[in-house]
């Protein structure tokens, strides 16, 4: 086992926001934080690490999931890996806080963000690349990825990224349709980061965005040649109803899930 070689080395991070590895090895980290008022940092997840947040000062809000707790000082929670959580101080007076990360969490954390004009061309490079592969990139493909602003931001649509380490690594949309239905579309994942649970988490912050926006249902277009895909329609309770021509050409199945 290799030994610490951390003594209290500072970092920054986020808004204004202050960081001390306690801790560091290969299968433990340590790190002590603090947040002053009215900060938050970014949605994310671990790919393996667990963690345990333990309050020292203030009060902290998590959003682990769909699920809002408080912890106050003295108070700690625990995060399983592959679990998109994030940590706010909506309090007056700065929050401090250790996380105990087992193993080491660097390297390890993948975020899950809202579009920037930063990145604009990641979901279209992403996008091609499986299309490429797979099939061809259509008209109404083409046109949609080369103006994801104007062509789903501006007609009430979202589109989020996956981000490790600054790369964007895997993207969805939720696509406003003329009748008012929502479509699941746009998703994709770099074949480089595959199996690090990106298509899972995407899929539950759609569902998760979704609710809070009041959406009933979303529908997704997709062909069968795509099995892991359709498994993972099917897991997160999407089901086939009837497919009506001309939308997409590769498209052999229509899916919809209905939120309760």
């Amino acid at each position: 086992m290799k030994k610490s070689i951390a003594n209290a080395e500072h970092y920054s991070w986020g808004e204004n926001c202050d960081g001390w590895h306690l801790l560091k090895s290969d299968d433990l980290s340590v790190i002590s934080e603090k947040m002053p008022s009215g900060t938050s940092e970014i949605l994310h997840y671990h790919v393996n690490s667990q963690q345990v947040f333990y309050v020292l000062s203030g009060e902290a809000t998590f959003e682990i999931s769909e699920e809002e707790i408080i912890v106050g000082a003295n108070e700690s929670v625990h995060i399983a890996p592959k679990t998109l959580h994030r940590i706010s101080n909506r309090t007056d007076r700065d929050l401090t806080f250790l996380v105990i990360s087992q193993p080491k969490s660097q390297g390890d954390r993948i975020e899950i963000i809202d579009y920037s004009d930063e990145y604009k061309d990641d979901i279209k490079i992403l996008n091609y690349e499986w299309l490429e592969k797979y099939f061809k990139v259509e008209q109404g493909d083409a046109r949609s990825l080369s103006d994801p602003k104007g062509k789903i931001l501006d007609k009430g649509g979202c589109i989020f990224y996956a981000r490790k380490n600054g790369e964007i690594v895997g993207t969805a949309s939720l696509l406003k349709k003329t009748n008012g239905d929502f479509e699941l579309g746009k998703m994709a994942v770099s074949h480089a980061f595959q199996g690090f649970g990106i298509g899972n988490m995407l899929m539950k912050h759609c569902f998760n965005e979704s609710r809070k926006r009041g959406i009933r249902k979303l529908i997704l277009y997709s062909n069968t040649k795509l099995e892991n895909a359709i498994h993972l329609y099917r897991k997160f309770g999407f089901v086939e109803i009837p497919l009506e021509s001309g939308l997409y050409e590769r498209a052999d199945i229509k899916m919809e899930k209905v939120f309760e």
